[in-house]
């Protein structure tokens, strides 16, 4: 390892420790999940307990008829060896996430140390260090697949600068297999990769050979039985395995060609979309393509991560000029970095995740890593005092504290209500459940992973695009008069809803199940059988 390689990863050990050791210590005494990391322990314990790993339906979501999750075994491997290793769930709650960090920080030292000379490394890495967008994906506990992502990208726009395409089309190909939230950064890094045939066709054969094999050893090894030959839209599944391969073969070959190189790239990716068209039309709409019209109404209008930019303004100002404009903010420095394709690499990728974040603020985490070494290298040429002052105004803390004091009282009132509204799924929200003999819950759908998670229950509904039916009977038989015929359906034992939570307004129209439980007023056919905080649950009698 060069000697420059060796001081970046030793400076990002020491940055890391300043991040690890207090989450270590804050850790004692307890982890939250949030509700997809609650998810994903489920998944893991499911693996862990003898489901096979070519099945990743949650049986006990959409009950009794079991959820096909979206969701990849590459996310579950890591988190289930490390307990099976450990024999501790709270050891791998605890370490994975602080190895994905780690992982971060080496990457932005060693792009940063590229861009902008080892005077910027520090800068970047006490500039990670001050953004919770961030870091907030790095706690303990939280096992969900973005941060997987974020390292995988980082070390994408690391193997693309530093030349190295076999690399390169791993990390590509493993960030498209453990979610599609990657996709639009993967198309701007093979688009990268591409280039290589105009003065380094060596490299472009070398990133093409290895995408295809990469693709077909995904699709086969890691992807589940049901979207293996079937052209699903929201996971990897045959459709992204197929354009890959068939890219990543087309550029090998074009690699060999002694000229015409470019044009024959045009018509590969004529051949690439004519081939997308083919295996499924309603997928170049969008993962979400084919959804159930209903989930709009009764689910996507109400997530605030998949807000636009401008919405999600409105909703949450101070927690909007924290993410989206210090975004901006970071991404308009990135053309004050030294000139070179470094800089070009970092305002492509940093103004793709902008775009996406536009559209879905839950982009934008992605949208301040890329531009964090254009940051750094353009505050670096800075001298010393000046740069130290840039550094604090400059830093995602900075923003957050001007955010702040923009929302003023009411931004207090809304961390307060979402501090609740997480206690309807905490492990001790589930204890009147688990005062009762195991069951099916019909619950709100932000609670369904907790029960997953901290019971032996099953529940209707959770958070997730696929549970469209759960989602939709989930709503039927809160807002509706009399859904005991529906409860008997699905053999539900518990009804269970958390006062916090916005679904106690969501379902609590007039003469609907919830509003009689908000009166107290509850029909004979329920019984009372503990709360817990904000929680109650009742025993159905059929």
């Amino acid at each position: 390892m060069p000697r420059s390689a060796l001081s970046q990863f030793w400076l990002a050990a020491a940055f890391w420790l300043l991040f690890a050791v207090p989450a270590l210590w804050l850790a004692r005494g307890g982890i939250a999940l949030d509700t997809d990391s609650a998810m994903r322990l489920a998944e893991v314990r499911d693996l862990l307990h003898g489901q096979s790993w070519f099945d990743t339906t949650q049986w006990r979501m959409n009950a009794p008829f079991g959820l096909p999750m979206h969701w990849s075994r590459l996310v579950d491997a890591p988190v289930a060896a490390l307990i099976a290793i450990s024999g501790s769930e709270k050891f791998a709650l605890i370490v994975w996430p602080l190895l994905l960090l780690f992982a971060v920080l080496v990457a932005l030292a060693r792009l940063t140390g590229q861009l902008g000379g080892a005077k910027a490394v520090i800068p970047v890495l006490v500039l990670a260090l001050l953004g919770a967008e961030l870091y907030g994906l790095f706690t303990p506990g939280d096992i969900d697949h973005h941060n997987v992502q974020l390292a995988l990208m980082a070390w994408t726009l690391v193997f693309l600068a530093g030349q190295q395409p076999r690399a390169a089309a791993l990390t590509i190909a493993a960030a498209l297999g453990v979610g599609l939230e990657s996709l639009p950064y993967c198309i701007v890094a093979i688009g990268a990769a591409a280039l290589w045939l105009r003065d380094a066709p060596e490299r472009a054969r070398a990133f093409g050979a290895t995408l295809m094999l990469a693709a077909l050893a995904l699709l086969l090894a890691t992807t589940a039985s049901r979207y293996r030959f079937a052209p699903v839209c929201d996971t990897y599944s045959l459709f992204y395995a197929a354009l890959l391969a068939g890219g990543g073969g087309g550029l090998a070959a074009i690699s060999c060609l002694p000229r015409h190189r470019l044009m024959a790239l045009a018509v590969l990716g004529i051949a690439i979309a004519a081939l997308a068209l083919l295996l499924n039309r309603g997928c170049l709409a969008g993962p979400y393509a084919g959804l159930d019209p209903r989930m709009k109404l009764l689910f996507f209008d109400r997530i605030n991560e998949a807000k636009s930019a401008a919405a999600f303004a409105l909703f949450a100002p101070s927690d909007f000029v924290r993410g989206y404009l210090y975004a901006c903010s970071a991404f308009l420095a990135c053309f004050f970095a030294p000139p070179g394709r470094l800089r070009i690499l970092t305002i492509a990728f940093a103004g793709t995740a902008l775009m996406v974040s536009a559209v879905q603020v839950r982009a934008v985490p992605f949208a301040i890593l890329f531009a964090l070494p254009g940051l750094a290298a353009a505050l670096a040429r800075l001298p010393l005092v000046p740069l130290a002052l840039a550094l604090v105004m400059g830093s995602d803390a900075a923003f957050a504290v001007t955010g702040g004091l923009l929302e003023g009282q009411g931004r207090e009132a809304r961390i307060t209500a979402f501090q609740r509204q997480v206690g309807c799924g905490s492990e001790a929200s589930m204890a009147p459940l688990k005062a009762l003999p195991p069951g099916r819950v019909a619950a709100f759908v932000d609670q369904g992973p907790a029960i997953l998670a901290y019971t032996g229950d099953a529940a209707i509904a959770g958070p997730y695009h696929r549970d469209a039916a759960g989602i939709a009977d989930s709503y039927a038989i809160f807002a509706g008069p009399d859904p005991r015929a529906l409860l008997k359906a699905r053999g539900i034992d518990y009804v269970m809803v958390c006062a916090a939570s916005p679904d106690w307004q969501f379902y609590g129209v007039k003469d609907g199940l919830l509003a009689r439980l908000a009166t107290g007023k509850a029909p004979a056919w329920l019984t009372p059988a503990g709360t817990a905080g904000d929680v109650s649950v009742w025993v159905v009698k059929h």
